[in-house]
């Protein structure tokens, strides 16, 4: 059971998607609760432990032909995940020279974690479900055009700001970007603590849009298996329109929902398309971003449903994912109802 007593500790990302073998198709991963979101982790996060074993798989498929990157993935969350050990399924449904398509399922419950329970799925739920298209990125040849993709409308920055100046950033003293501090008491939200944000001193050019720079809390760098998680490690739009105090709530049309009100977004489908793979060099032999750019928004929100687009790219400016969300706007107490000592128990669907 996750605690109400937010974690201070931070678990570097390697370790909390850290991915055991234990046959030619079955991983094991242990998620943890210092990257949930009240009482279940967070949707990104468990994306990228499954995006783990499937790089793992791929490297490990044909040496003559490692397919070590996931150029596509596409992620359905069938029922909430839990804190504890998870079993993760890979088949291999398309092989192929160039690309090559995988379906993963994520199981948790009905066993315990000794390696037979865990390479069984007998009295588990499937808890999420994935294909993946793997290849190699750092191989693909063919046509390359300069399409001059650019933020539109752009961020709220004076003209000619560029790049941060990073170092200042560190110490939150960059002229046009500041750190968001995390909230007073954020027990309910700790996975916000492995990652973290700044976005423009000028605010934002509209609700519906956020502008941030990330940077991951550990001092890690991001690689090609976090970019599940940082595709999901903002999806606040809806918050940008909370009332800031109690009087402003109570305006007569004004507002859609409590100042005090506490929600719940769990993501029911998550696209994430990697456009170039991490730079090499990295101490785990994978390399990474120490930045990126992010650009998260929203066409509509309605009845309690919301789209979120997530933009990621390098300092250089360059795209490195495109990611498209389906969620939900959700009472916290559908996070934590049905939690028990020990994890789970009873109905666990959204």
């Amino acid at each position: 059971m996750a605690s109400d007593k937010p974690s201070t500790e931070i678990i570097p990302f390697a370790k909390a998607t850290e991915i055991k073998r234990l046959d030619a198709n079955t991983y094991q991963a242990n998620l943890v609760d210092s990257f949930c979101i009240g009482a279940v982790p967070n949707g990104g996060y468990v994306a990228s432990c499954i995006l783990q074993a499937a790089i793992l798989h791929g490297s490990s498929r044909s040496s003559s032909n490692p397919q070590p990157h996931v150029m596509n993935a596409h992620f359905e969350y069938l029922n909430r995940t839990e804190v504890g050990p998870a079993t993760i399924i890979i088949e291999d449904i398309k092989p192929g020279r160039q690309l090559t398509t995988l379906h993963a399922t994520l199981y948790q419950g009905g066993g315990g974690d000794t390696t037979s329970d865990l390479q069984t799925t007998r009295g588990k739920k499937r808890r999420v479900t994935a294909y993946l298209v793997m290849t190699n990125l750092s191989s693909l040849a063919g046509i390359t055009l300069d399409t001059q993709f650019t933020l539109i409308p752009p961020p709220l920055l004076p003209p000619g700001a560029g790049n941060p100046d990073f170092s200042l950033l560190k110490q939150n003293k960059d002229p046009h970007w500041t750190a968001i501090p995390l909230p007073p008491g954020f027990s309910y939200i700790r996975a916000l603590q492995n990652t973290k944000f700044y976005i423009p001193r000028a605010g934002q050019v509209r609700k519906s849009i956020i502008d941030l720079w990330i940077c991951l809390s550990s001092g890690e760098k991001v690689t090609n298996a976090t970019l599940g998680y940082v595709s999901d490690c903002w999806p606040y739009v809806v918050e940008a329109y909370r009332p800031r105090t109690e009087e402003e709530s109570k305006m007569e049309g004004a507002q859609p929902f409590r100042h005090d009100a506490r929600h719940w977004y769990p993501t029911v489908v998550m696209n994430v398309e990697q456009k170039k793979a991490a730079p090499e060099g990295g101490p785990d032999g994978d390399g990474g971003w120490e930045w990126l750019r992010m650009r998260v928004s929203s066409k509509e929100v309605r009845g309690g449903r919301f789209d979120l687009e997530v933009l990621m790219m390098d300092e250089k400016g360059e795209l490195v994912v495109v990611s498209n969300h389906v969620g939900l706007v959700l009472g916290s107490e559908r996070n934590l109802a049905g939690r028990g000592k020990g994890g789970m128990k009873g109905q666990s669907r959204i």
